[in-house]
This record gives structure tokens, C-alpha cells and sequence, in this order.
């Protein structure tokens, strides 16, 4: 396991540096303005896919062949992408979450809800893409990636727009009620788990 974390925190660094200055140019949006507040959620939706590319990474340089003659077994493979997934976007929606309160002299009710909410839209595209790619590959998977991460941002901009436009500022109504809110986050707890388990169903029966 430790291995494998290795090898996709080297791919990230190699490759992923692109990913992460612009989920922090989002989240720096957010920090400048209360109009693009809402930012902070694309900052970690975009966080988060970054780590279902290293699956597509693992598929270019034929590390699924490699796998095959390895102690490594699949069980173990699957699991090291979900563990990826807790380890960075739980204390990256922490620390985005902590800061954003500091800027908007949020209480703890505020911090409460925005935490949720960001651990909804932090697992909920990256839960639905995993299996994809496990069962189909990165390549033939592109397509419904693209369409589950257009609709989430999607969600993201209807929502603020609408606020905006009854005339509600962000800054006073940023976000879903703590009770709702953590509601949204144990939904994606519980899609994980389901996306957990596709995902071992899918790469124990995958052909190479």
C-alpha cells in the first residue's frame, strides 16, 4: 500500500501540478470576493478529480500489465485509490474550510455546514468516476467523466446564480442549513461506500 501511495504522489507531482494551481487559483477567487464565493467549491471538486487521473496515468504507462506479475493484488489496488481519495480531500476541505470561516467571521454552525458541503462535492464526481474507469478504462470512461463533472460544477453555478439574482447576498446566505448540509455529506459518505464496492467488483472481473 505504502508503494502505491508512493507512485501516485510521484505521478501527481509530475503531472499534476497544472490541477492543483488551479483548484487554488479558484480558492483564492473565493477568498477575494463574496461574489465568487461559491468558487471554493470548484477548487475542491477540481482538487479531488486530479486523483481519478492517476488512473488514466497508470493506464498510459501500462502499469495494469506490471500489476499482473506483482504481489500487489486488485483488492489492494482499488483500495490505495479510495485511501488516496480520504487522506488529501478531507484535510484540504479542513484547511479550505478553516481559512474561508477566518475571511467571513463564520461561526461554527457556518464551519460545520461548509465542511459538509465540501466533502459532498469533494467525494460525489470522484465516487462516480471511479467505477466508471475500473470497468472501462480512462479512455472509454472520458465521456461520462466529462458529463458527471459538467453537471457538477453545473449544479454549483445555478445554485449561486440563483441566490444572486432574488438579490440574497453570498456572504449572509453562503450556504445549505448545517442539518441539510450534513445530510449532503453523509450521502456522498454513503456513495463512496457503494463506489467502493463497484469498484472491486469491476476491476476482479477486468480482462488485460
Amino acid at each position: 500500500m505504502k508503494g502505491l501511495l508512493t507512485k501516485d504522489f510521484l505521478l501527481l507531482k509530475k503531472h499534476g501540478v497544472l490541477n492543483v494551481i488551479i483548484a487554488f487559483a479558484f480558492f483564492i477567487m473565493s477568498m477575494i470576493s463574496n461574489e465568487a464565493s461559491y468558487a471554493v467549491y470548484y477548487s475542491i471538486i477540481i482538487f479531488s478529480i486530479l486523483f481519478s487521473s492517476t488512473l488514466a496515468w497508470d493506464e498510459k504507462y501500462k502499469w495494469n500489465r506490471f500489476e499482473i506479475v506483482t504481489p500487489v493484488s486488485r483488492k489492494t489496488v482499488v483500495n490505495e485509490k479510495y485511501l488516496l481519495l480520504l487522506i488529501t480531500v478531507i484535510p484540504m476541505a479542513l484547511i479550505e474550510g478553516i481559512c474561508f470561516c477566518l475571511r467571513y467571521n463564520l461561526d461554527k454552525s457556518g464551519l460545520i455546514s461548509l465542511f459538509s458541503m465540501m466533502l459532498f462535492y469533494g467525494f460525489i464526481a470522484t465516487v462516480i468516476i471511479y467505477p466508471t474507469i475500473f470497468k472501462f478504462g480512462y479512455i472509454k470512461a472520458k465521456l461520462i467523466n466529462m458529463l458527471i463533472i459538467i453537471i457538477s460544477t453545473s449544479l454549483i453555478t445555478m445554485t449561486n446564480v440563483g441566490k444572486n439574482l432574488s438579490g440574497v447576498l453570498l456572504q449572509t446566505d453562503y450556504f445549505t442549513k448545517k442539518n441539510n448540509a450534513v445530510l449532503f455529506a453523509a450521502f456522498a459518505v454513503i456513495m463512496l461506500f457503494i463506489s467502493w464496492i463497484l469498484s472491486h467488483l469491476a476491476y476482479s472481473k477486468k480482462q488485460f
